[in-house]
């Protein structure tokens, strides 16, 4: 899920960030710096994880943290497409039903630094379909302990007085930014032993969470803090390819090269779409749909799969009926990173069909969505997608911004879907 500064301007791929010193520290929630020594240092911590599911798809995965002394929790989206922290304060009246944090209640709480920010999305987030209404959030930046897996730092983040729509009807409480440029030193959490985070979004039956959607109760993933789980992959399937920084950094985001998209074929079918050969991606996990460059981009991949696939609305979505949608989806297989150092992710046919488009019985949504206006990247200019958990739940992931790497591994056989 992207987000930009309302008081600042910025294309939906991400607005310029704040070019103050020190760097704000609600724009980075922690940071993983891998300085732990000696017998101080403990092993990497798993984050059980939850997910949405709607229709056909996943949508975001999320976990439990905690803020304050004594603990307030919270169940919030790990999103590397943000760089902030946010929940619902006390006095929201547009919150709905998720928990609200109360300063006065922990003895940790300072008001500092205490101004206020309006924080709006520059993506669909964990839903599938954009919405007319400007969905973000009015909040204010305090300080207080956040606790992940027991281990905690005080950080400052926002506490929001109104949620829209999208927030408010999503069953994550709030968003935990993962951002990639690991500048806040002061957020070290305590006793870890390096600077990585991974992800698995690959099910598991046999225990963790119960009452996770979609998943028989058991956990739907798992987050990783400072390290790998070695037990959730292959370890010689693990490769990691460069960021590219110069884009990363001045994002605070996760951005890689694209080299090359291919449609059907396990990626040797056909020529390379347009707009991919010479390309950038943003890596979002809390988003839930693919998102191309521009209408064109995403006119002739769905043309490779049926000239039925048709746009649905004027925001972005296209689809067809939902049994000519599953008959007609193929892989598209993406070349990421360098031209020495790359791998091949897919987006699988089963992932295309997110499900019934709302309000069109019948008909079915696909995975690959328009912008918000034509995506460029800043620097040189070049066709900028937007890469969401489609494309991730295939694959155990690792990320790591302090050697400026992103890493694909085979998850290890499990009780799946």
């Amino acid at each position: 899920m992207l987000f930009w500064l309302a008081l600042q301007l910025g294309s939906a791929w991400g607005a310029a960030l704040p070019s103050s010193d020190p760097i704000p520290q609600h724009l980075s929630p922690f940071h993983l710096s891998g300085h732990c020594k000696g017998e101080n240092c403990g092993r990497p911590v798993n984050i059980d994880l939850e997910v949405w599911q709607r229709g056909q798809t996943e949508l975001q995965w999320y976990g439990e943290i905690t803020v304050g002394t004594p603990p307030q929790k919270f169940k919030l989206i790990f999103d590397t497409g943000a760089s902030l922290m946010l929940i619902a304060h006390k006095n929201c009246t547009t919150c709905g039903s998720h928990p609200l944090y109360d300063p006065a209640a922990s003895q940790t709480f300072s008001a500092h630094p205490g101004y206020e920010l309006e924080v709006t999305f520059g993506s669909q987030g964990g839903g599938t379909t954009s919405s007319p209404e400007v969905q973000g959030a009015n909040c204010t930046v305090v300080t207080d302990t956040v606790r992940m897996a027991g281990r905690g730092v005080g950080t400052e983040f926002l506490i929001c007085d109104n949620y829209s729509s999208g927030l408010r009807e999503q069953p994550p409480d709030g968003i935990f930014g993962l951002g990639s440029t690991p500048y806040a030193l002061w957020n070290e959490l305590e006793g870890l032993p390096g600077p990585e985070f991974s992800f698995s979004f690959t099910p598991d039956r046999k225990g963790g969470n119960s009452g996770n959607s979609g998943n028989g109760g058991g956990r739907a993933g798992v987050l990783t803090l400072g390290g790998t789980d070695r037990s959730q992959y292959i370890p010689s399937t693990l490769h990691k390819i460069p960021l590219n920084w110069p884009l990363s950094e001045s994002r605070w985001r996760w951005v890689v090269d694209v080299r090359g998209a291919r449609v059907g074929g396990g990626g040797t079918g056909g020529a390379p779409l347009a707009n991919s050969t010479d390309a950038v991606t943003l890596v979002d996990t809390g988003g839930a749909t693919i998102i191309t460059p521009d209408r064109e981009t995403t006119l002739e991949l769905y043309a490779r799969m049926s000239p039925d696939i048709r746009p649905l609305d004027e925001r972005g979505a296209w689809g067809a009926p939902c049994d000519v949608l599953d008959r007609a989806a193929l892989d598209v297989t993406f070349t990421l990173g360098s031209a020495d150092s790359h791998v091949d992710a897919v987006v699988r046919k089963e992932y295309v069909n997110v499900g019934e488009y709302p309000g069109m019985p019948g008909i079915c949504q696909g995975v690959y969505t328009d912008p918000e206006r034509v995506a460029r990247e800043p620097i040189r200019g070049r066709p900028a997608w937007i890469f969401g958990t489609p494309l991730l739940r295939s694959y155990y992931t690792v990320w790591n911004g302090a050697d400026h790497t992103l890493g694909f591994a085979t998850p290890s056989p499990r009780d799946q879907y």
